[in-house]
């Protein structure tokens, strides 16, 4: 008579119990973490805007980078706490979080994303706390799978080295192996750079910054491409004198791995390139800007600055200003015989204006001293040539057209500059303008132009404009056409007397060490006048729609190539899944001599991530090899159209670094589930038919 001992009720109670307590302990354990972590961050965000000179987006990076990894950590201690995932308990924590989140933000009246509105709605309100509910739980359950396989259900074993070499069996990872992938990863990068070299090479004024080394590494790239080709093309030919069945068959799961590895290659070698373009445009398009504008303005809520002088000392003391000039700035119109266009004239202090912008270096003929000495100012009788780097811009045929009509010109209006007296023309103030600008009045250096300001005075009949001429000094070019076609500049004393100011100016213009401080060092500089009546505007406040719409447009670009890697994922993911299908007796014997889930997990987990780390690799020397071809070799445009003449690339550390971090941890992703379903496989199910 066989006797079986059944627990009775009470027992089953008691473990239901327990259990239930259990449930209970993490939920709160979880809710806690999340609530503590939002808290880190909201600290962190006011703590670094206050006492850092970071921007705006630093700062939202920074604090929602440490809240993110924070849930990390508290997945990660979870699953210790709980002995495994713990998925329900963690989905209740991440609800009254989200809830939590969403009164937390009403009571904080946070800004709205819509321009009807000022404060967030509570629509807004409900999507911030419906993704921070998303965010703790997803990102929860993805540091629990770390608990998970270093052990955290059972015996804890963080060591990796058995499960690393039952991987590298699985995928083959041999020697040859290994060279096949370096040649594969080395040579068509390699390759892009020969061409960008020899691009190079044509041109005589890259020549000669090409160093010895680089031509040889290109004569050592293109043998050993011929050399692989040649091998390739002879295990080819061998290949096709063998008999089908002496042929060895290739497993299914070693090329789902190769379509795996490309897979990810290319999609780290989009993602790269197009990010490296557009930060390119990015970077060309601030650089142009700030070239012709100050980082930021100082101004008053008034219109009386006249202790312009006294202030100029305490802003230059400030730590972080490494230039201040005065400026006035308002709207005018400019005539050249019968052409009329609208400007915007700038009255600068040509000793101070190079100290924030790059006004001097954007000279193509003239000089920019001239403003203060207009005697120097030649006559209409010769054309002054153009000079400098930015003077390449007027070689060729536009050039030569350009000084035909304007010799055309002044012999066809030859009155216009015998209207004045030699002399009184002579002593006229001198002004300076953009090239487009110089195109559209056909107007040169020497010639005059007349300025009309509808600021004028009142009579009986109305307000009158005034007018004055200004004699050319200089041309400039900086290459935006908005800046060459609408701004025009004068000496302060003249823009002074001409608006009739006294001693005042419209404020000053202000250059910072660090640019992307701009904002926070701007506070500095009021806080040291005083606070009111001061004001500062940061370049970055004065082009937000322009830098606003790129931003976005990097962000989407971002996201939509970053789903081509996420495909590239879902092959890592059928892989495992095959290979798990395939291994499955050996997966048996493994966990019937005695290895763990953990263990198991590990393996596959392992092999997934040698997969896209393989990829990423490949897809990171393909994209610098490619930008470096696109900036070597430069990719015409139409400078009329995209104001530059040839494609811009800056290559970013920062952001080759995340997409590689995209792109791994994407893979890790990508190795949960067959992970898991591996090391649940029962052994009596893997060798039951055996």
């Amino acid at each position: 008579m066989n006797i079986r001992w059944r627990p009775g009720p009470r027992a089953d109670e008691r473990g239901a119990a327990r259990s239930g307590a259990r449930a209970s302990l993490v939920s709160l354990a979880a809710l806690a973490l999340f609530l503590l972590g939002a808290g880190m961050q909201y600290s962190l965000a006011l703590w670094l805007g206050s006492s850092s000179t970071l921007s705006r987006d630093a700062v939202t990076a920074v604090s929602f980078g440490a809240e993110g990894l924070w849930f990390l950590v508290s997945g990660f201690a979870l699953s210790f706490i709980g002995r495994g995932y713990r998925p329900v308990e963690n989905v209740i924590a991440s609800a009254l979080f989200g809830v939590a989140t969403f009164f937390v933000l009403r009571a904080l009246k946070p800004p709205s994303f819509s321009y009807d509105r000022f404060f967030a709605s509570g629509g807004e309100l409900l999507v911030w706390a419906l993704c921070a509910a998303a965010a703790s739980w997803l990102l929860a359950m993805w540091g629990a799978s770390f608990g998970m396989l270093i052990g955290a259900n059972g015996h804890v074993d963080p060591r990796l080295g058995y499960e690393w070499g039952i991987a590298r069996t699985h995928l083959r990872l041999n020697r040859r192996t290994a060279l096949t992938l370096a040649l594969l990863a080395v040579l068509p990068p390699g390759l892009f750079y020969a061409l960008g070299i020899g691009a190079s090479l044509r041109d005589p004024h890259q020549r000669v910054l090409i160093h010895p080394l680089h031509v040889l590494f290109t004569v050592a790239v293109v043998l050993a491409s011929l050399t692989a080709v040649g091998r390739w093309i002879q295990h080819r030919a061998q290949l096709a004198r063998l008999q089908p069945g002496q042929r060895r068959k290739r497993p299914a799961t070693v090329v789902m791995t190769g379509i795996s590895v490309a897979g990810v290659a290319v999609g780290v070698w989009a993602l790269t390139v197009v990010l490296s373009v557009m930060s390119g445009f990015e970077s060309d398009l601030k650089r142009k800007i700030l070239g012709t504008n100050s980082h930021a303005l100082l101004l008053k809520y008034s219109a009386d600055f006249s202790e312009w002088r006294s202030v100029m000392p305490k802003v230059s003391a400030v730590a972080g200003i490494v230039g201040v000039s005065p400026f006035i700035l308002n709207e005018v119109i400019l005539s050249h015989g019968q052409t009329v266009t609208g400007a915007e004239l700038k009255g600068i202090d040509p000793a101070t204006a190079g100290s924030v912008s790059e006004l001097p270096r954007q000279v193509i003929a003239g000089e920019l001293g001239w403003l203060s000495k207009p005697q120097d100012i030649p006559g209409t009788e010769r054309v002054v040539e153009p000079r400098g780097e930015a003077a390449r811009q007027l070689e060729g045929p536009e050039y030569e057209q350009y000084l035909e009509d304007t010799l055309k010109r002044r012999q066809a209006h030859p009155e216009e500059s015998q209207k004045l007296d030699p002399e009184a023309l002579r002593n006229l103030a001198g002004i300076c303008i953009g090239k487009e600008m110089s195109h559209q009045l056909r107007a040169w250096v020497g010639d005059v132009v007349n300025v009309l300001t509808p600021l004028g005075e009142m009579t009986p009949t109305g307000p009158v404009p005034r007018s004055r001429p200004f004699r050319v000094a200089c041309i400039l070019y900086s290459g935006m056409y908005e800046y060459d076609s609408k701004f025009v500049y004068i000496g302060i004393p003249e823009a002074q007397k001409f608006f009739r100011m006294g001693d005042n100016v419209v404020g000053l213009e202000l250059k910072f060490a660090d640019v992307d401080a701009a904002r926070a060092l701007g506070r500095r500089v009021v806080a040291a006048l005083g606070g009111f009546p001061y004001r500062t505007k940061d370049w970055a406040e004065l082009n937000r729609n322009l830098f606003s719409a790129l931003k976005l447009e990097k962000l989407a670009m971002a996201i939509i190539l970053t789903f081509i890697v996420l495909v590239a994922c879902f092959n890592i993911l059928s892989t495992l899944i095959m290979l798990v299908l395939e291994k499955t007796k050996e997966i048996s014997i493994l966990k019937s001599m005695g290895a763990r889930d953990a263990s198991v997990m590990k393996i596959f987990v392992v092999e997934g991530l040698t997969i896209g780390a393989i990829g990423t690799a490949m897809g990171l020397l393909l994209g610098l090899a490619s930008c470096s071809f696109i900036e070597k070799f430069g990719l015409q445009l139409d400078p009329d159209v995209y104001y530059i003449s040839n494609l811009p690339v800056n290559v970013d550390g920062a952001q080759f670094l995340m997409v590689a971090a995209i792109s791994l941890a994407l893979s890790y992703l990508a190795t949960l589930y067959p992970a898991t379903k591996a090391s649940r496989l029962s052994p009596v199910d893997g060798l039951r038919e055996e």
